[in-house]
């Protein structure tokens, strides 16, 4: 009898398969993947020895049975995910799915798995049943590795969110690949626009040249570069620093910095230096020139004294007389002009704004100085009709115009010399023109500065006009000169101009017209400090009529001779106090409101000034509106 050969071919095909699956098994374990069934109708699961061993469960302590004793193990923040991927695996009808899962060791060590599952029709008891096949791999070190890089990636975005600076990643041909920054960081050009952008779009042509010179090295020798560069944007210049340093292939990392405040203290401290580098030239400058200039009419003075002393004749002792006055005169100008500067600089010059009308000091100037002209030279004087007024210092306006008068007589021997007044828009202009020798085209640029001389045959220390620029600057106005060398000068000076004001609400007829007086009420301002009074009379300038002393002394005799309707009075003053100007003022008139203003806001302080005869107190800092309040409730 022959042998079976089908018998011996399916069990030599049956052999073939086992080694086969067993090769393919083995091949899986190496790679740390295990296959698994589960059955759909009853939720049997079942795993093998090879299994748990595959996967490093076994040594972990990681045994389970079924699904729901798989949950022991699971992560617990991962039961509920796994939970609920698995129901909705089972009832899709593909029933293929990838979960992913931590396991917990019996050490506490984690271990990832990674489960893949695909149906298919298996047989149970020989009737066909339906089975998931499943593959399970343990990612635990793909998923470490994940978490490595990922927990490297915050790192790296922490670091650059604590960055003051922002990170440019440029090519080698300056493109501009991408930009780091943290959240919040305003750019000077947009982010969208930056990224891919060609640097040479971005900067000027020698920053981009700088820039591409630097990364070209820096990629061909490794080395850190730095670079400081300008950038202008909508005309604002920049200033920046970039650290340089190789990246990743054809790419460098630029760390940008903005350097524009430390650029700006540099050209301060340079400011500063020219400066006192200037100031101490002046130093050298104004010793030389007081030196000559004391020296020339003392040494006459001296001169004549010691001349006059053994001279008989009284026709020549009244000529030297009048030398020995001249110099004497002279050098007392000096030394006020000396003292002049310094007060001005040193912010101690007085300023006393009042109401004041221009065309009378004009008149005044004129009359003072109608004799002084030489026997060629004829004063004239233009000034509109009408009256027209501002705020200002009187004395102060009339020193300015003295200057002015004093170079034109000076330098011009025969001719015309004009005082003028004119109102143009929001200004009043007083000017004097003359018809002298003029000044030279390279002087007016420096006219006003100190020591400049308009001609250095005459005599004069040359501070006679930075002084007057100073004095029209505090009052609020500007000066300017125009001048031809041969020709002439003009020099002019701006004051604001204001409405006119009355002091005494009252009707007359003056020529046949009627000219009706200012009805707003006079408020007398006492108060030491300048930049106090100038607040109060742009709050108050509209309503009411303004005038303004300097302490007690001048409020008594100002309140005697304008009569206001009602006085704010400083407390804290010099010469005279607020509380002993209103005692005396109380000893005068018992009616006139007087309101205390004080920065010292004690109780005691506010008693004296009630018991002083003060109507009412307010401390500082006021409310605009509550101090408008209170004048209001006592004049309207």
């Amino acid at each position: 009898m022959e042998p079976d050969t089908n018998l011996y071919s399916q069990s030599e095909n049956s052999e073939i398969i086992r080694e086969n699956s067993q090769k393919i098994l083995s091949v899986l374990a190496a790679h740390q993947i295990a296959l698994w069934e589960y059955d759909i109708p009853t939720g049997k699961c079942s795993f093998t020895d090879d299994y748990f061993r595959t996967l490093g469960l076994k040594e972990a302590g990681i045994v389970f049975k079924d699904i729901d004793d798989f949950y022991r193990f699971a992560y617990p923040e991962d039961v509920k995910a796994y939970q609920t991927a698995f129901s909705k695996m089972l009832a899709s009808d593909s029933k293929i799915s990838q979960i992913k899962v931590r396991c917990v060791g019996k050490h506490g060590e984690v271990i990832w798995l990674e489960d893949h599952f695909l149906s298919y029709k298996g047989t149970q008891n020989g009737r066909p049943a339906d089975k998931l096949l499943a593959y399970t791999v343990n990612v635990t070190s793909q998923c470490e590795k994940e978490q490595h890089i990922n927990h490297l990636e915050e790192h790296n975005r922490k670091i650059i969110e604590a960055l003051p600076e922002f990170i440019f990643i440029f090519d080698d041909n300056f493109f501009i690949t991408d930009v780091l920054m943290a959240p919040g960081t305003i750019l000077l050009h947009p982010v969208e626009v930056l990224r891919g952008a060609d640097g040479r779009d971005i900067y000027s042509p020698e920053v981009s040249d700088l820039f591409l010179c630097n990364i070209r090295e820096c990629l061909q020798d490794g080395k850190l570069k730095e670079i400081e560069y300008p950038l202008e944007v909508d005309g604002i210049r920049h200033y920046f620093q970039a650290r340089i340093a190789p990246f990743e292939g054809n790419k460098v990392l630029a760390l940008i910095h903005d350097i524009g405040d430390r650029i700006r203290r540099s050209q301060e401290l340079i400011e500063a230096k020219r400066r006192a580098e200037e100031a101490d030239k002046m130093k050298s400058v104004f010793l030389a020139n007081m030196s000559h200039e004391i020296r020339t009419p003392l040494n006459a003075i001296v001169g004549f004294s010691e001349i006059i002393a053994v001279t008989e004749n009284e026709e020549e002792k009244l000529q030297y007389l009048e030398i020995i006055q001249k110099n004497s005169n002279l050098l007392l100008q000096l030394i006020n002009d000396i003292l002049d500067l310094s007060r001005i600089e040193s912010g101690k010059s007085e300023m006393h704004f009042q109401q004041i009308e221009i065309s009378g000091l004009v008149e005044e100037v004129e009359k003072v100085h109608q004799l002084k002209m030489k026997t060629d030279v004829e004063l004239k004087v233009i000034r509109p009709e009408g009256e027209y007024w501002t705020s200002t210092d009187r004395n102060r306006v009339m020193q300015v115009l003295f200057n002015f008068l004093s170079n034109a007589i000076k330098n011009t021997e025969k001719g015309t010399i004009t005082l003028g007044l004119k109102h143009e828009g929001n200004w009043l202009k007083l000017y004097v023109s003359d018809t002298g020798y003029g000044i030279a085209k390279e002087k007016l640029p420096q006219i006003f500065t100190r020591f400049e001389k308009l001609n250095d045959f005459v005599q004069g220390t040359g501070l006679g006009l930075s002084i007057c620029k100073s004095i029209v600057e505090r009052l609020g106005g500007r000066i300017e000169v125009v001048s031809e060398l041969g020709k002439g000068s003009t020099f002019a000076l701006y004051l604001p101009y204001q409405e006119m004001p009355k002091e005494v609400v009252e009707r007359r007829l003056v020529s046949g017209k009627s000219i009706a007086a200012d009805k707003r009420k006079k408020i007398l301002v006492v108060e030491d400090v300048e930049s106090n009074f100038v607040q109060l009379n742009i709050l108050l300038n509209k309503e009411y009529i303004i005038s303004w002393v300097r302490n007690g002394e001048e409020a008594i005799n100002s309140f005697v001779r304008e009569k206001p309707d009602l006085i704010l009075m400083d407390i804290r003053m010099p010469v005279m106090d607020g509380i002993q100007a209103t005692e005396k003022i109380r000893t005068i008139s018992l009616s006139v409101p007087i309101i205390a203003v004080t920065a010292y806001a004690f109780y005691t302080e506010q008693q004296q000034a009630i018991q002083a005869g003060c109507n009412a107190v307010i401390s500082k800092p006021y409310s605009l509106e509550k101090l408008k309040e209170t004048i209001e409730s006592y004049i309207g």
